[in-house]
């Protein structure tokens, strides 16, 4: 089984972090966290993202502490056996970032962690490098690269995507569900059904798909959440699920029976349509390497690719 693979934090360990007064996340705390993400100057990494946070919740645990100014996110990786933290959320001030890693460099060391800042983005680097006598190591991922739109694209597709979008709404007769709780069976079988029983579970390298729907869908509105469900003749074929925050969306998962074509791009225009008006950006994540994913991605609509990399610390 896919657990069966996961490094957890052991009993003992994760008790002196707690003791250290880190907790554990959980979707009724996505109102408090909301104004520090509201502050930031400019915006973050799709994986920052609270629902993003909740939904892979058993490969990558995350912990909450306030440090000085700063909201900051420890995350437990079971992937890889390692503790890393999340760019603080707030207003970036040169002087309150030192006093906050001041803070979370006493906290790492009783722990005996390594500092490695994970998601981080090229406006973030300068307040970290500020930081007097700190000195880092970057590492950056050609696979870790965030795609972001303007949301007015998704509105009115045009190209191949919109040729795309309008053959769906032309040839298949289809129904579109608003996603409510009650609804996670049908999620959890069709999983099940497309992915889980085609798939041998090492094939989930970072995170398990039917674990991400349980996770989300019962906290939906929680989280300030939103989702579709899309049947054709009757028969579910495809679902996409997306948060917000602030003025940011973001579709983080999507999954579709084989055979519609177009039914991607319906479900980004039509989660955009029903729930992201007034909203500026749409972020879609990642491409995890994928070749594929990564071309239909920056072919969608006029994008920003923009990288993210790991800022690791290595002393002064």
């Amino acid at each position: 089984m896919y657990l069966d693979k996961l490094f957890f934090f052991p009993e003992e360990k994760k008790q002196r972090f707690l003791d250290l007064g880190y907790r554990q996340i959980a979707p009724s705390d996505m109102s408090k966290f909301e104004k520090y993400y509201d502050s930031m100057q400019e915006s973050w990494s799709s994986p920052m993202s609270f629902m993003a946070m909740i939904a892979w919740g058993n490969a990558l645990t995350f912990y909450y502490k306030y440090l000085g100014d700063y909201l900051v996110f420890a995350g437990w990786d079971a992937t890889d056996d390692r503790m890393t933290v999340l760019p603080f959320i707030g207003h970036y001030d040169n002087g309150k970032i030192e006093e906050a890693f001041r803070l979370l460099m006493e906290d790492f060391k009783k722990m005996h962690f390594r500092i490695i800042i994970t998601d981080m983005r090229e406006w973030m680097k300068p307040y970290y490098d500020s930081i007097p006598g700190a000195r880092w190591e970057q590492w950056r991922n050609d696979d870790l690269n965030d795609y972001e739109y303007r949301t007015e694209y998704f509105l009115s597709f045009h190209g191949k995507s919109g040729q795309n979008c309008r053959y769906f709404k032309k040839n298949y007769n289809y129904e579109v569900k608003e996603i409510k709780s009650s609804d996670l069976p049908v999620l959890e079988n069709f999983v099940n059904d497309v992915w889980c029983s085609r798939t041998e579970c090492e094939a989930c390298n970072y995170g398990c798909p039917m674990d991400c729907v349980r996770m989300i869908v019962p906290v939906l509105k929680t989280m300030n959440g939103f989702g579709i469900i899309v049947y054709v003749e009757g028969i579910l074929a495809g679902y996409c699920i997306g948060s917000r925050h602030g003025k940011r969306a973001l579709i983080q998962f999507q999954n579709t029976r084989d055979g519609y074509k177009g039914i991607g791009v319906f479900m980004y225009q039509e989660c955009a349509v029903r729930f992201l008006k007034g909203y500026d950006w749409i972020s879609l994540g990642e491409d995890m390497g994928v070749p594929g994913i990564r071309t239909y991605k920056s072919r969608l609509a006029p994008h920003e690719w923009i990288p993210r990399f790991e800022y690791r610390y290595v002393g002064r």
